[in-house]
Order: C-alpha cells, then sequence, then structure tokens
C-alpha cells in the first residue's frame, strides 16, 4: 500500500497518526514520516498490511 492510502486509511477511520501507528509500536512522528513516503521498515509493513486486510485485529496488537 503505497503512503498516500494509508493516510487515507487512517483518516477514514477518523484516527490521529498517534492511535493508528501506535498500535504497530510506531511513534505519531515515524507514522507521519511513512505517510509522507518514507519507507516502512518491513515488521512494520507486514503487520499493516495484515492489518489492512483484516488478518490482525485491534485486539492482537498491543496498541
Amino acid at each position: 500500500m503505497h503512503s498516500a492510502e494509508l493516510k487515507r486509511f487512517r483518516v477514514g477511520k477518523r484516527e490521529s497518526q498517534e492511535k493508528f501507528w501506535g498500535r504497530f509500536g510506531v511513534t505519531q512522528s515515524s507514522g507521519s514520516r511513512f505517510e509522507t513516503g518514507l519507507g516502512i521498515p518491513a515488521p512494520v509493513a507486514i503487520l499493516v498490511k495484515l492489518y489492512l486486510n483484516g488478518k490482525l485485529t485491534d485486539g492482537d496488537l498491543p496498541g
């Protein structure tokens, strides 16, 4: 998923960057950078992809 799509998804959920990225163990500032095009580290990218595809839920994640 591209950075602009991630941002649209997060905004569509009406979540702050802190809340959305926090569930993946990512700070707000790093999440902001990911949403503007900085590459997402592989472990985080895998978690995000599983979450977006419905394979992981909020209950599965510590954030």
